[in-house]
């Protein structure tokens, strides 16, 4: 969460900051803020709200003009949204500006002691400790570099930071302790960034920095060395293309780059089925020898949760799966086991840190990942790229699709046993999706319309619809901001039946009665029980509506079908659009939800 850019050149470089920092907005936008280092100090730019509101008011005012800036723009975490809290936040002396992802687990002791020799904080923040700490030490010796190593030295938990010192014009610190950090040369300027997006498209290279790693930025140069280990001589960092960055896509015609990108759903699943036997071999042959996990956090957990179903029912092999946040609470993992971590961006917080702890034990690491040169691409012993294309909505669609896609092909490249596996049933699948988005959405969008001032939902599934059900139910909470509860279908009568009444909403997700008719059979025997009670069932389904008994469901919408392990993906777009066109007509910020923000790089 929370974006960082900054740049040093020596040439104006103010608007270029703005223009950078807005394509980072989808990192958090609760605030934003710059620090432009001039003669007389740094003059601090801030303001609550995404970025893109203020760009051209900020332009037009003028910008400090300077060849040297940082800037940040927010996701809360510690204290409320407000411009003091912030960043950049700057020393008392005024020679230190800082901006930082992360959170500082020792702030509050760390904070005591100053307020204590006399700093007078001006935010809640965790990362004001930061810029006084840096003042302090500087001031005891006037060395900048031992400055840095001292502060660094007294701070816990995790950190991505850009640094500058009025001391020092034309320099720019970046530091990378769990969060991601990268530096670089663009455009002739230095530059730090949290996500390589703010550069893309322009000329010049990138290089990440590896865990306890601080980072010296000229305009021309880059001094890469450990923190941890003063006496480290640096490394030569390895120079990456910029080229390789991929941008944003425009918008378009489109009035939300969600619904934008539900409609590249189906191009992103011919990206899986185009991609070589090869690309898959390699993991595939140490799955084939392996005990067999999977992790993800949020959407990518349901991911995971599929794969558990495609990889025991496609492939006969058992494989363990736990939510992120929980994992290393749950699993061991060793020599013999093979882990695969599902993450968008390839920086979420919790599940790097379960890879560093299978990798610990000595377990090899698959990654699917849709950001090239992430940190799980650069640790994974078995990287895969999803190839889906940039996602901006903060909610993820396409790259939903495109994991789930590939979490199938790596089940039945296993089943395949050394063969390459028919792709017969993805390529169907992306021609019923294209039918879906362009043919069902305006019927979806009725329903969604309809039934949107419901406060209270059930989202069910069994089997392998339960995790259709569970990621449908988050995309609904996070762009409705209505309470929606997923679970087994099997599991309504063990307790929460009793919340059934006329006003609590059901979404049903239906297996096809002749791919799965055991399932199907289970699923309409608690959608009886639902009616009941008086329940309303919204149903999801592959089968003619006459299949259902009349009065059983208030709403039914028949989807396309292809087999048993592709309409589950079907399902999923279906469930996308639903929350989609509901928040629509809601009034709801539909790529920026409130409080969340794309890449979850904190605890």
């Amino acid at each position: 969460m929370c974006g960082i850019v900054a740049f040093v050149a020596d040439h104006s470089i103010e608007e270029r900051t703005v223009h950078a920092l807005e394509k980072l907005e989808y990192r958090g936008y609760d605030s934003f803020g710059f620090a432009f280092a001039g003669d007389d100090g740094f003059e601090i730019v801030r303001g609550v709200g995404p970025l893109s509101e203020s760009t051209a008011r900020l332009i037009a005012g003028g910008l400090p003009p300077t060849g040297t800036a940082i800037a940040h723009t927010r996701w809360a975490t510690h204290g409320k949204v407000s411009v003091p809290n912030a960043h950049p936040h700057r020393s008392f002396d005024g020679k230190f500006a800082v901006v930082h992802n992360g959170v500082i687990e020792n702030y509050l002791e760390l904070k005591r002691d100053l307020t204590a020799g006399g700093v007078v904080f001006a935010s809640e923040t965790d990362t004001e400790v930061i810029a006084h700490l840096l003042a302090r030490h500087y001031a005891a010796g006037g060395d900048l570099d031992a400055a840095l190593f001292a502060t660094l030295g007294e701070l816990s938990g995790e950190f991505g930071l850009a640094i500058t010192c009025v001391d020092r014009p034309g320099l720019l610190i970046g530091v990378r302790r769990l969060s991601p950090i990268a530096v670089g040369i663009a455009d002739d300027a230095g530059y730090i960034c949290s996500d390589p997006v703010a550069v893309a498209g322009q000329d010049g290279w990138i290089t990440y920095l590896e865990e306890d790693e601080i980072a010296f930025v000229t305009h021309d140069a880059v001094r890469v060395v450990s923190f941890t280990a003063p006496d480290f001589p640096g490394r030569t960092p390895e120079r990456l293309p910029l080229d390789t960055v991929a941008e944003a896509s425009d918008l378009g015609a489109w009035p939300h780059y969600m619904i934008k990108e539900i409609n590249e759903a189906a191009d992103a699943v011919r990206n899986v089925a185009a991609m070589s036997h090869e690309t898959f071999a390699p993991a595939v042959e140490r799955l084939a020898d392996s005990d067999i996990a999977l992790v993800g956090a949020g959407s990518s957990h349901y991911v995971c949760m599929l794969g558990q179903y495609f990889f025991h029912q496609i492939a006969g092999r058992r494989a363990t799966c736990h939510s992120a946040d929980e994992f290393m609470n749950l699993a061991r993992l060793d020599a013999d086991s093979i882990l695969i971590s599902i993450s968008q961006s390839g920086e979420t917080y919790d599940t790097l840190r379960v890879m560093e702890y299978a990798q610990a034990d000595g377990a090899k690491l698959v990654s699917i990942n849709n950001v090239a040169g992430s940190t799980a691409q650069r640790m994974s012993d078995f990287p895969i790229l999803q190839g889906a294309g940039r996602e901006v909505c903060v909610l993820s669609t396409k790259s939903v699709v495109s994991q789930t896609a590939i979490a199938w092909r790596l089940a039945a490249e296993l089943a395949a046993n050394g063969r390459p596996a028919d792709m017969g049933d993805l390529t169907a699948l992306a021609a019923q999706l294209d039918l879906l988005v362009q043919g069902l959405s305006p019927t979806i969008r009725d329903v969604a319309e309809r039934y949107r001032w419901i406060e209270h939902w059930f989202f069910l599934g069994r089997g392998i619809h339960w995790p259709v059900a569970a990621e449908s139910a988050l995309k609904f909470k996070e762009v409705s901001y209505i309470h929606a509860e997923a679970m087994p279908a099997g599991f309504l009568k063990h307790g929460t039946i009793s919340l059934i009444d006329e006003k609590f909403f059901t979404v049903a997700f239906i297996p096809n009665a002749q791919h799965d008719p055991e399932s199907f059979a289970h699923v309409v025997s608690s959608l009886h029980e639902i009616a009941a009670r008086g329940g309303n069932i919204i149903g999801f389904g592959h089968d003619l509506p006459s299949t259902f008994p009349e009065g059983l469901l208030e709403a039914y919408i028949e989807l396309p079908s292809v087999s048993k392990f592709m309409d589950p993906i079907i399902q999923l777009v279906a469930g996308e659009l639903f929350a989609y066109h509901g928040a629509v007509k809601l009034g709801r910020n539909i790529d920026r939800p409130r409080a969340l923000a794309k890449a979850v790089t904190v605890r």
